[in-house]
């Protein structure tokens, strides 16, 4: 008997892309460039309304964090996948650099932290 496993985690594109319910939609997902702050909130916004009721959300999510893509995917715009240890592909996009100072802050506060435990001992 021939059989192919496929991790539930991951699935080949085909089979969850096809049950998306952003079909079509991507100028919602994808802003263009240089798109205004406040544009972006607005257009996620409407994303996220969609990544909710979509049935496929789990694989679109992990999708886009093995891939490093960008755009919104699976709830998730850019700077969170990279807060989240995912970041898209270029070092010079806005998610990487807002993660990387996310990231840094908190190493910052913890080593104060230790600092402090470490002078009142």
């Amino acid at each position: 008997m021939d059989m192919k496993f496929v991790s539930p985690r991951y699935q080949l594109p085909g089979q969850w892309t096809d049950h998306a319910l952003c079909q079509g939609l991507t100028d919602v997902f994808f802003g263009p460039v240089a798109e205004r702050p406040e544009r972006r909130v607005e257009r996620e916004a409407v994303a996220y309304s969609y990544c909710m009721a979509c049935p496929v959300i789990d694989q679109c999510k992990q999708f886009a964090r093995d891939n490093n893509e960008h755009g919104f995917w699976g709830g998730e715009n850019e700077v969170e996948r990279a807060v989240a240890g995912f970041a898209p592909r270029s070092p010079s996009r806005r998610a990487v650099i807002v993660a990387r100072q996310l990231v840094g802050s908190e190493r910052r506060a913890a080593a104060n932290e230790l600092n402090d435990l470490a002078d009142s001992a």
